[in-house]
This record gives structure tokens, sequence and C-alpha cells, in this order.
């Protein structure tokens, strides 16, 4: 199970990277959805929880996640809980 300091960071981490392009919370998960290969889209709600440290994704919606925002996995502070959910 995740810590809760460390769902903080990793929503702090993806919040300023969001933030850095420019794009509302919406915005994104249009942008992250467009990327994901489950079964239902993100949803703005998901995004803001992920952002206010409330959960963290799966290992689908995180690589989907690092896809939209062209970064590794690692540079949202997940480099230890990655392995967590597959």
């Amino acid at each position: 199970m995740m810590a809760d300091a460390d769902r903080v960071e990793f929503g702090n981490h993806l919040a300023k990277l969001v933030a850095d392009n420019h794009w509302t919370a919406a915005e994104f998960a249009r942008e992250a959805s467009k990327r994901f290969r489950g079964r239902s889209d993100f949803r703005r709600c998901d995004i803001l929880l992920y952002m206010r440290g409330v959960q963290f994704p799966d290992r689908p919606h995180l690589k989907a996640i690092c896809e939209a925002l062209g970064v590794e996995e690692n540079a949202l502070g997940t480099e230890v809980h990655v392995g967590l959910k597959h």
C-alpha cells in the first residue's frame, strides 16, 4: 500500500507537469484518454483525485499519464510504486 505522503508527492509532480503544459484537469484527462488502452476514458475527477494525492493510478492509467506528458514514470516520483499494480 502506498503511503499518503507518496501519493501527495506524486500528485504535486503531476499537477506541476499538467500546469506546465497549460492544461486544465479536463483537458489533460482528454489527452491521457487518447493514450489509454482500457475500457473507459479518464475523467476530470480521476485526474483531480490523483493531483490531490487521494488516489494513485493503476499501471495502465499511469502509463497513459506519462505518455500524455512525455515523461518517464520516475519523473512523477513513482519509481518505488510502479511495480505495485499490474
